[in-house]
């Protein structure tokens, strides 16, 4: 793993020590004489002095490195690093990654090369997660078709329970209709998955539950912005 410094790249690192009052870790970029800070609200665990870690680099600026392991840089790197031998046959591509604050989860755009199921592709190797982060990476299916990527984007709510797509390309809004049944699986806890979802495609999305009866019929369940 390569240690050149600049932001989204996948560093690794060791804790020099805890800066309690300004609740961030110092710690030092292996394989230099670099210094960076790591925010604890960016930490997916707590860290001791001398243990080791990966983050990716988050931002730079006044001679100061910030890192992260909770950006979608680094969700997606670490994406990028378990899915690498797919990758390197040429039969996957890590199209793009989002997360939101308060989420316990990301969501990682792939898209299928060679007529490859990046799902299938990708599910051998996602254990292999875990050794970077506590947080759960879904893995979404990349589709060139803006309805469909906005359906697949709601995973784990079930796509057969949506019942229409409404898209404008010129607001970059959608509106999806669902089984009123299955109202939270699309919204998430506190609107996190249709939040995450909206920041992976840059589209406003809002979920409204629909009556099959009576189409009319529908409210906002939630309202993810990108």
């Amino acid at each position: 793993m390569m240690t050149t410094i600049k932001i989204g790249r996948l560093i690794r690192c060791s804790i020099v020590k805890d800066l309690p009052g300004r609740d961030v870790y110092l710690v030092l970029v292996t394989g230099t004489d670099l210094l960076a800070y790591l925010p604890k609200r960016y930490a997916n665990r707590e860290y001791r002095q001398g243990e080791e870690a990966v983050a990716a680099v988050f931002m730079m600026g006044n001679g100061k490195i910030f890192l992260s392991q909770r950006s979608p840089q680094y969700f997606r790197r670490i994406t990028e690093e378990v899915l690498s031998p797919i990758i390197r046959d040429g039969m996957v591509r890590v199209r793009k990654a989002a997360s939101v604050i308060n989420g316990s989860f990301a969501k990682v755009s792939v898209e299928g090369l060679r007529d490859t199921d990046p799902l299938s592709a990708s599910l051998p190797y996602l254990d292999k997660v875990k050794s970077y982060t506590s947080d759960t990476i879904t893995i979404v299916r990349y589709s060139t078709n803006i309805k469909e990527y906005i359906v697949n984007s709601l995973v784990p709510a079930p796509a057969d329970k949506v019942v229409q797509v409404l898209y404008s390309q010129s607001l970059r809004e959608a509106v999806v209709r669902v089984d009123p049944r299955y109202c939270g699986f699309f919204v998430g806890k506190g609107g996190t998955n249709v939040a995450t979802a909206a920041k992976l495609l840059n589209v406003r999305i809002m979920i409204k539950s629909a009556e099959e009866e009576t189409p009319g019929k529908e409210g906002v369940c939630a309202d993810g912005r990108s």
